[in-house]
């Protein structure tokens, strides 16, 4: 099983609707997407344009103090406008006064970066990347009590809740939003950042202490949203992290995810790894942004062939 990992915070309907369309075009079956109402009509829309059927939603969702659902934002005081979140950000979700981005875009002297926030997927990349601590981050929660319902009833049928952070109450309570939706998997998204592997276990056992046996999929995120590169460190952790559940014996499916790329299906079958699916999605995403970007993408067809033809090529050395 392929999963495109569209991001649980991207925003930007008409993106992620070219991303379903290139990927669904490709043969891919199960796709990522926020929980927004918009966002799931874009990827409906997308599928049904690639003429793709038996396609199914996995709608993502975290809990307070997971990066899925944070924001990049700026402290105008402390920017230095050195441009170095403008050209690191691999969403391209700053700019300099133009809004969308055009492709050729450059800085000027006395720009200021601003934020387009539907196209920040939270990864902290400009946080890194500030020299003066002027990037910082801050949560956009959902109404989940009304959009997890909507979503079931019009289409979804994959649930995953986000569970990095140490708010017990708020995973408890959307944890029991998802189950009373009834989906056909719920699935629980979890790395290693802050929790050891003792920790990690602790709350998967518990969460699925009343779920049937395998209606669970645990996402192994090795390191959320890095796989940037496509080389085998990359996808290292995503690996390491898959042999933890699997070594545990839980009654659940294990799909790979966090610094997943085309490298990743063959470390794991190297490791003995025995998966149920891979989930990608920076390195998915990049590999076909450039056709994506351009501006007549809908009337040129070579774009879209350039594209379902890179995604076709992952999609196969991830099986």
């Amino acid at each position: 099983m392929f999963k495109l990992v569209c991001g649980a915070g991207n925003e930007d309907a008409e993106y992620v609707k070219k991303l379903v369309f290139t990927y669904a075009s490709a043969g891919c079956k199960l796709f990522d997407i926020s929980a927004r109402k918009e966002i799931l009509e874009a990827a409906k829309e997308g599928a049904k344009l690639a003429g793709a059927e038996d396609v199914s939603y996995c709608v993502s969702i975290g809990i307070r103090g997971d990066k899925h659902i944070k924001k990049a934002k700026i402290d105008t005081s402390k920017c230095s406008k050195c441009a170095n979140c403008f050209r690191n950000c691999p969403n391209d979700a700053i700019y300099n006064g133009q809004n969308p981005r055009p492709e050729g875009i450059e800085w000027k002297e006395g720009d200021s970066p601003v934020i387009i926030a539907k196209k920040c997927l939270g990864c902290g990349t400009c946080l890194r990347k500030c020299p003066t601590g002027a990037m910082g981050m801050e949560e956009k929660d959902i109404n989940f009590r009304e959009v997890l319902p909507y979503m079931a009833h019009h289409g979804a049928n994959f649930f995953e809740l986000h569970i990095m952070g140490n708010d017990k109450e708020d995973l408890a309570r959307k944890w029991q939003v998802i189950n009373e939706c009834n989906p056909k998997y719920a699935s629980i998204c979890i790395d290693r950042e802050f929790f050891g592997n003792k920790e990690v276990l602790g709350r998967i056992r518990e969460m699925i202490k009343s779920r049937k046996p395998y209606s669970t999929i645990v996402q192994a995120d090795g390191v959320p949203m890095s796989g940037i590169e496509d080389d085998y460190k990359t996808t290292l952790q995503a690996v390491a992290m898959a042999e933890v559940i699997q070594k545990a014996e839980l009654p659940v499916h294990v799909m790979l995810s966090g610094g997943t790329n085309s490298k990743t299906a063959r470390l794991a079958k190297m490791c003995g790894i025995k998966y149920w699916g891979i989930a990608v999605g920076s390195w998915a995403r990049k590999i076909v942004k450039p056709f994506l970007k351009q501006d007549d993408f809908w009337k040129n067809k070579e774009a879209q062939n350039c594209a379902i033809e890179a995604a076709k090529k992952l999609i196969e050395k991830c099986k």
